[in-house]
């Protein structure tokens, strides 16, 4: 069979790829894509590209292909919520009451990419509210792919674990949606051409690259010039609980302590976890993206309506916060996470 350029991925898709590594132009072969110009192949795992260059930060390439391979087994035996229970019982690092924060965190995933794709929709950016092209980076159990199906023309999730872009089919077939178009690879290394979508976002993920300054340059190399890239990431310095570890003050440890702290308190690795400061993003983002506007953001209705009372009285003094104009600037620096709206152009 002889080389053609890849244009393509699914039946009916014409997303483009690149090579990772070089941005050469990619051959499509039997079950691989291949780059002449730097003599890469890169496979595909029942149906899913893997463009990867490096493993994801908690396994590598060779575990998470045993995982994958239980989560596609188990696919057509269990819905969202069963698949997500198997998925963390195969996990003897993650203590029971941190898997059930998780498993809950994507249930009520769709509410919580409902709040972000508001923050759009709220805003005044031309460009996000007419995008066609989405690309979401982290995609992770297909929370906002699935938000987002209604909205967009075309939808694109990546993410760096094999294993979760399969589990994340489960949420589609229980929806009754298509699954769109999934892809492995590094948000630091990006397979796509130059401006190809119109909008780039990404949630809960920029805090766990390796490289958050390179990954926000990815994002801008994609982004079409008059596009828009939306970030939700956490705050190293935030007042409430770290949301990976479900502790309070991690953030204002030095970074040297935070992986010895939470270890002892929590027995798990942080190492790989790094919540960025206000001064931090706005350094990584500056040299990318002639507009930056951060938020405070805020929680969805549904993931408030889950907490005891005592946080949910929290959240009502958080919210009342966020309206109050001369407590902004303070809040902004402390709020547990933050909206980013990114842009090449000053004209947003």
């Amino acid at each position: 069979m002889a080389d053609r350029p890849h244009r393509g991925g699914l039946p009916a898709d014409d997303v483009a790829f690149v090579c990772p590594s070089c941005r050469g132009p990619l051959a499509a072969r039997p079950g691989t894509f291949a780059c002449g110009a730097c003599v890469r192949a890169y496979p595909i795992v029942d149906g899913i590209p893997d463009f990867r260059v490096f493993p994801d930060p908690f396994l590598d390439i060779e575990e998470d292909r045993r995982r994958t391979a239980r989560v596609v087994e188990a696919l057509d035996r269990y819905d969202l919520r069963g698949l997500l229970e198997y998925y963390w019982s195969l996990s003897d690092v993650t203590p029971p009451a941190l898997r059930r924060v998780f498993i809950g965190g994507a249930l009520l995933g769709e509410a919580k990419a409902r709040r972000l794709l508001r923050v759009l929709e709220d805003g005044d950016s031309r460009s996000a509210r007419s995008a066609r092209t989405v690309l979401e980076i982290g995609s992770g159990t297909g929370a906002l792919l699935a938000a987002a199906a209604d909205r967009f023309p075309r939808v694109i999730g990546v993410d760096i674990a094999m294993r979760w872009l399969h589990l994340s089919r489960r949420r589609f077939l229980d929806r009754g949606l298509p699954v769109p178009r999934l892809v492995c690879a590094c948000a630091e290394r990006l397979p796509f051409p130059d401006g190809s979508f119109d909008l780039v976002v990404s949630a809960a993920t920029l805090e766990m690259t390796r490289d958050p300054g390179q990954a926000l340059g990815e994002c801008a190399r994609v982004l079409a010039p008059r596009g828009t890239v939306l970030v939700n990431t956490g705050n190293r310095f935030s007042l409430a609980r770290e949301p990976h570890v479900q502790l309070w003050g991690v953030g204002f440890l030095p970074r040297s302590w935070q992986v010895a702290w939470v270890r002892w308190r929590r027995g798990v690795d942080f190492s790989k976890i790094r919540p960025l400061s206000l001064r931090e993003l706005h350094r990584l983002s500056a040299p990318f993206f002639g507009s930056r506007q951060v938020a405070p953001a805020d929680a969805a209705d549904e993931t408030v309506a889950e907490l005891p009372p005592l946080r949910r009285a929290q959240v009502a003094l958080y919210r009342a916060a966020r309206r109050i104009r001369v407590t902004r600037p303070l809040l902004l620096r402390v709020a547990p996470e933050w909206d980013v709206r990114l842009s090449k152009s000053t004209e947003v």
